[in-house]
């Protein structure tokens, strides 16, 4: 007989994404622009995003929200101003480096930036 202590027990599973909403949020560019430059894990504020999706901050805040929402990105306080939101990607993302560039498994799919 094993004992309780002696069990596997399974990592924690992702939240479960709808591939439908991962495809919805990489079909759009300015999406996939923001995936890409908060995968460093720094955590970035929405006027510091804005900066390299290539939208205007309104329009950034819209892409931001959407992929919240759809469990690809978490936002907390920012730590030099409570008033503002910081964004990093989830953390059931998986970002490596690669000769190719940046790749990230959302899961059910790779996607690779090169």
């Amino acid at each position: 007989m094993t004992s309780p202590d002696s069990i596997p027990v399974p990592p924690a599973a992702a939240p479960a994404v709808p591939v439908d909403t991962i495809f919805a949020a990489l079909g759009e560019p300015t999406r996939r622009r923001i995936l890409l430059g908060l995968g460093d894990g720094k955590p970035r504020t929405a006027t510091e995003v804005a900066r390299f999706s290539g939208k205007r901050f309104d329009a950034t805040i819209k892409h931001l929200v959407f992929l919240r929402n759809a469990g690809l990105l978490i936002s907390r306080a920012d730590s030099k101003d409570a008033r503002r939101q910081a964004y990093t990607l989830a953390p059931h993302i998986v970002v490596a480096e690669a000769a190719e560039g940046k790749t990230m498994d959302f899961g059910c799919c790779f996607v690779r930036f090169g």
